[in-house]
């Protein structure tokens, strides 16, 4: 039940923010560009924070995304075109911006929060998720969580990875 739990909740997150995959290769005028299939890795067994969440045990998840990034005007977006389908408590949307050094993405959504009890309740969150451009063509960084109340409420750090390549 805790392992279905854990790619819901994974998969949530995915979509809510941390769904950023992709290595920004340099174009002709040396734009940022996140494009093609990533795998993107929420290393949820080595999750911190303040929460009950943050003390869970799960089992780290992987899923494929696609991601196309458009620059105008100075500014690039990458964006998710391919994946797994949200879940109904996250935006159906997911696009990251470039900050001059990563992709970042903030949002508001609803937390599953698995109680004590073993029950299941929906907290008001925000999330920040960023992905820095590795040497080796990957990205690392984080998908941070606030959870506002409930019974999950506080923080909830999840390293994530993205790598370049094509699902099975």
């Amino acid at each position: 039940m805790r392992d279905k739990h854990s790619r819901r909740l994974v998969a949530a997150a995915v979509v809510a923010g941390a769904t950023l995959i992709s290595s920004p290769l340099a174009q002709a005028e040396g734009t940022p560009f996140w494009g093609g299939w990533y795998k993107i890795t929420f290393h949820t067994d080595q999750k911190s924070g303040s929460s009950i969440a943050a003390t869970q045990q799960e089992t780290p998840y992987t899923a494929w995304y696609k991601i196309t990034t458009a620059c105008s005007g100075g500014k690039c977006v990458a964006s998710v075109i391919d994946g797994p389908t949200p879940k109904d408590n996250v935006v159906q949307s997911v696009t990251f911006d470039w900050t001059g050094s990563t992709w970042s993405r903030s949002n508001s959504w609803s937390w599953d929060c698995l109680r004590p009890d073993g029950t299941t309740t929906l907290d008001p969150a925000n999330s920040v998720t960023t992905y820095t451009p590795q040497s080796d063509g990957s990205l690392a960084g984080t998908f941070t969580t606030t959870i506002e109340d409930g019974a999950c409420q506080g923080t909830v750090t999840i390293p994530v990875t993205a790598v370049a390549g094509q699902p099975n």
